[in-house]
Parts: C-alpha cells; structure tokens; sequence
C-alpha cells in the first residue's frame, strides 16, 4: 500500500508538469520538497528498519507514505479547481499588449531593479572578501559563518527568496511586455548562487532561489496558453522556448548541480571529515532519512498508536515554545520524539530537524479532524497564488509582491510545519497591505497610474534635466 500511495503522488506531480505546467511552475518549490518527502518515506517504509543517527533509534517500516501522499493530494487538487481553464484564460486577457520594438529611451521598473541589483551584488561580494573568511575554503559550516557574518549576508540569508521572486517577476514581466528574455536576471540569479556556493550552501538556498525565480514564469505560462485551452507542455515548448533560452537555461540549472554536488561532497569529506563508506552512509541517511524520520515518529505515535494530546502539543506551538520567534514545529516534535535536554542543546544551538508537515496538523487536531483542516488551508493557499499569478500578468506589481510575502508562511508550514507564523501580528499587518493594494492598485491602474509603473523615466528627460543642473 506505501508504494502504490508513493508511486500515485510521483505520477501525478509527472502530470501535472506535462498537462497543468502553469500550476506546476507555481508550485516549483512545494512539488520538489514533496516529491523528495515522498521518496524518503518510501525508503523508510519498504527498506525499513534503518537507523537514525539524529534519532538514535530505528525508523520503519511503518505505512507513512499513505498518510503523507493523501495530505499531498489535499493539498494540490484546490489548485486543480482555482486554475482551471476557464480561470486562466480569463488572467491571460488582462496581459498587456506586447511592444514589437523595445524603447532604449526608456528607463524601465526591470532596468531600475537589474541596476540596484548589480550594485547590491557587488557590496555582498567586496564584504565577503573584505571579511577575510570564505567558508568554502576555511572548511566551516554555515551556520557558524551566518552567526559571524556581515549584514549584507545576513539580508541575503533573512530576504535572498524575496530578492529571487522579483528577479523572477522582472524576467516574466519583460518576456509578457516585449516578448523577449532579459537574460541579464539569469545572471542576477547565477552570481547570487555562486556567493551561496561560497558561503558554504549545501543545498536548500540553490533549490529556493531557483524555484522562487520561477515561480512568476507561470505567469508567462498562463498568457502563453490562452488559445490553448490547459496548454499542456509539449503544445508550450515552441512558444516559449528559442535556442538561446533552451542553453540559458540548461548552463544555469547544470552550473547549480555542479555546485551541490561538490558542494555536499566538500561538506562531508572535508569540513565534517566523512571518509568512503563513512560519507556515503551520511549521504544516504541525509537523503533518505532525515526528511522524514520525524515524521515516521510523529505517525507512529498518532495515527498508528493513537496517542497525542492537542492541549499540550498546542501549548508548545504557540504559549510555551522552547525559543519564541521561530519555527516551534520542529521544536514540539523534538521533543516528543527525543526527550530532553537533547531537544533544547539542539534548539538552542541553532540546530533543528527536518520535516513538519503535514504531521503537526495530526499532533494538534487528531487523525480525523486534521484533514479537513489540511484541505482548507490549500484553498487559502491556492487561492493566494492566484491573485500572485494573476496580478503579475495584469502588471499589478504591488499586489504580485505583498501576495508572495503572504504565501510565504504557507510555503514555511508546508515545507517545516510552520504554524506560529500566523500568531504573529506582523503576519497579519502583510494581509491588510495586501488587501489595500488589492483595492488600491486595480483602482490606480484604471486611472493609468499605476503604483509602480513599468517605464520609471524617459532617459532623455533625465539626461537633460542633469544637464541643465550642471
């Protein structure tokens, strides 16, 4: 039963990048984590027993993958019903007018941000030689560097997934507005992975900042299946790709891949001293292990025993977590799992387990009322997404950004289990500027100013206007 649930969520992720690929692009970043989740909870399940060395016990085998692909499937059939057909073809008549000829007179929203991007790039790259210490070479964890680091770093580790989404937003709007690719952000993106690569990233900043830097190319999706119906991928390919994107895009993503892979290999070889068979087996526990080994407790302890106490798992999430003001998910189930004090050395020491979701809901509302609360918050998920997609096609920028800030909890719950996010009154201060700009945006644009527009200046006028200054 754990591999057909495990192989039917593999497939139907397959399908929806073959037949759905504007929900697929959107969803870039969840679908990896959740196809990944997947494979390890097979792993756990059918090779199972296998030791945890984080758990000090052993996991599986169990029938995880059952619980953990009918909550993926809760989670993805919304946006089946929010991105339908009709629905897009809808989004893709408020896209603009693409310009045949590009204006070299205008100083556009995408030139503004490419400049202050180039030198926001430079300052990070001239502090992190100033500083002396490149992790890749001093052979020093992350998390040691980021504790040390300059402020320009810590704004990169704190902001860098917003930095990539309006990368990405600026590459969409470029390709919907004068039909063509502003491969200048694929540079933008390129330098800013390789200083992760530096500062000793392993791998979840290069799968983030690429998957968040495609997320606003669903947008292009959407227009370009207009007469399409769906538009599956094979019908798209010769709309939106053209050689020089198809090698563009192939050098990024195979650059990146170098990079991890040297990058685990580096970390565990050198910087925590794995040799041969040793660094293979902390390869494969990292792999296939430890995204889910928590979550194997949490199922045993729930689903499978029937043990789980909403008060006190409810008081550890929001009243009494080990450290306020992070994720408390991780926390919770630590300590459930491991005890103390191992739970609060670890915490304390900024070192936390992997996984989270969607077993935390069945830790605070019980094998049954659990799901219904899985399927609800997808249809505030996908419905947030929508108004992200769509107000990137409609050249509501605002919206498009406040939107993603929004979503971003529920990109945290559903990669870590996040729910204290929503407990936070700055959570709640981003939807009412969302609201208003929702409001306010489309109301401005109608009367042709829009908040922020895409043609800042005319380079002339500027030019002009310094030279009588001067």
């Amino acid at each position: 039963m754990a591999l057909l649930a495990g192989v039917s969520i593999l497939l139907f992720i397959a399908w929806l990048g073959l037949f759905r690929p504007t929900i697929f692009v959107c969803l870039a970043f969840l679908l990896f984590t959740f196809a990944w989740r997947t494979v390890s909870s097979l792993y756990i399940d059918l090779a199972g027993p296998v030791f945890s060395s984080q758990l000090q016990m052993f996991v599986g085998p169990g029938v995880m993958t059952v619980f953990q692909s009918t909550a993926y499937f809760l989670t993805l059939l919304p946006f089946l019903w929010v991105f339908n057909a009709q629905a897009l073809h809808d989004w893709a008549r408020t896209a603009p007018t693409p310009e045949l000829t590009a204006s070299r007179a205008q100083l556009t929203l995408s030139d503004a941000t490419f400049y202050a991007s180039v030198l926001f790039l430079i300052l990070l790259f001239g502090a992190l030689i100033h500083g002396g210490v490149i992790p890749l070479f001093a052979k020093i964890e992350r998390w040691t560097f980021n504790e040390q680091a300059n402020i320009l770093h810590r704004f990169v580790i704190e902001r860098g997934d917003m930095i990539c989404f309006w990368w990405g937003t600026m590459f969409a709007a470029e390709r919907l507005r004068r039909q063509r690719y502003d491969y200048r952000f694929l540079c933008l993106l390129a330098a800013l992975i390789f200083y992760m690569f530096l500062a000793g990233g392993r791998f979840s900043p290069f799968y983030r900042y690429c998957a968040f830097f495609v997320i606003p190319f669903s947008a292009v999706l959407l227009v370009q299946a207009r007469d399409l119906g769906a538009g599956s991928l094979f019908s798209l390919m010769p709309r939106i790709a053209d050689r020089r994107m198809v090698l563009a895009g192939t050098g990024v993503m195979a650059a990146t891949v170098a990079m991890i892979v040297f990058a685990l290999y580096w970390n565990l070889t050198k910087v925590r001293g794995f040799e041969g068979e040793a660094a293979r087996g902390a390869f494969v526990e990292r792999a296939l292990v430890q995204p889910s080994e928590i979550g194997w407790a949490s199922y045993q302890r729930v689903l499978v025993n029937g043990v789980w106490d909403a008060r006190h798992a409810f008081d550890a999430l929001f009243e009494r977590p080990i450290v306020a003001g992070r994720n408390t998910t991780p926390q919770f189930l630590m300590s459930a799992t491991i005890g103390e004090p191992r739970t609060t050395e670890h915490i304390t020491g900024g070192f936390q387990f992997a996984g989270g979701f969607p077993e935390i809901f069945f830790e605070l509302l019980g094998p049954y009322l659990s799901w219904f609360f899985l399927l609800g918050a997808a249809w505030i998920a996908a419905l947030i997404s929508a108004i992200m997609v769509r107000s990137i096609v409609a050249e509501r920028y605002l919206t498009a950004v406040l939107s993603f800030y929004v979503l971003y909890g529920f990109y945290v719950m559903y990669i870590g289990g996040m729910l204290n996010f929503g407990a936070t009154p700055t959570y709640w201060i981003k939807i009412a500027a969302l609201l208003a700009a929702i409001v306010l945006e489309e109301r401005w644009q109608k009367l042709g100013r829009p908040i922020l527009p895409w043609v800042l200046a005319e380079r002339t006028r500027l030019f002009r206007r310094s030279a009588v200054s001067n």
